[in-house]
């Protein structure tokens, strides 16, 4: 039996989507939307990014550039693919914007992306972020409205010098807005602790897709596919990525 951290390839459908997990995070975060898109006939994969699934000092010595290159790095394995869609979580709904502003993307879900931050992470990013690099690890606590038991091998602390990584990877995301033109669908928790709604309404406005739609969901935290409305999560993205491919 493998780890929750492990990364994950489902169905075998002809359209396949790449799905993100955000930092920090892993590849079981965002599996139960994997799981949703496979039994609805797309081919899924769930990379696990640089710098996770070990220990968070190892994360360390990671920067954006090579969680894009990574990023970039799955997205070239479903090549053959009728059609591609990118998921992304929080850090990896930014890369899901890169993705789609330098390639040919047939649609995108971008689950609380990193735009706009509040609490603990408004300081981590927003201060911290325009420091310089600090050579310390701080704990950190899971957002998730409802965290139970659950064991997704995500990390519990974060490197301080992600600070100013995570601020500068959010203002490229945002930047590369008006570049994407896929039909795009957000879905932003309104008790998310990470992440402010805020951050998606702006992303909404600056995103240059003629179909594209902001989801709010009352009861969830920031780690959605985990969260207490994780089935309607994946209905949402399963739902669009199905229009698209009818309307193509």
């Amino acid at each position: 039996m493998g780890r929750p951290s492990d990364p994950f390839a489902l169905g075998d459908g002809p359209d396949a989507c790449l799905l993100l997990h955000g930092l920090t995070g892993s590849p079981a975060e965002v599996r139960p939307v994997g799981e949703a898109l496979a039994q609805s006939g797309f081919r899924t994969i769930g990379p696990l990014l640089p710098g996770h699934g070990t220990s968070p000092g190892d994360l360390y010595t990671v920067t954006r550039n090579e969680m894009i290159r990574a990023a970039e790095s799955a997205f070239a394995s479903l090549e053959g693919a009728r059609r591609v869609f990118v998921c992304g979580l929080s850090m990896g709904a930014l890369l899901t914007l890169h993705l789609a502003a330098h390639h040919s993307v047939s649609g995108i879900a971008l689950l609380a992306p990193a735009i706009d931050f509040t609490g603990a992470t408004w300081f981590f990013t927003e201060i911290l972020g325009r420091l310089p690099a600090l050579p310390f690890i701080v704990g950190k606590t899971r957002d998730l409205e409802n965290p139970g038991e659950i064991a997704d091998g995500s990390y519990h602390a974060i490197p301080l010098r992600w600070g100013p990584e995570l601020h500068e990877l959010s203002q490229y995301g945002l930047k590369l807005a008006h570049r994407v033109r896929a039909p795009a669908l957000i879905v932003q928790g309104a008790r998310d602790q990470t992440v402010a709604p805020a951050g998606s309404r702006k992303l909404l406005r600056e995103l240059a897709s003629p179909h594209k739609e902001l989801r709010i969901l009352p009861r969830s935290g920031h780690v959605l596919p985990l969260d207490v409305e994780s089935d309607e999560v994946c209905r949402l993205v399963v739902q669009h990525f199905r229009e698209v491919e009818e309307h193509a």
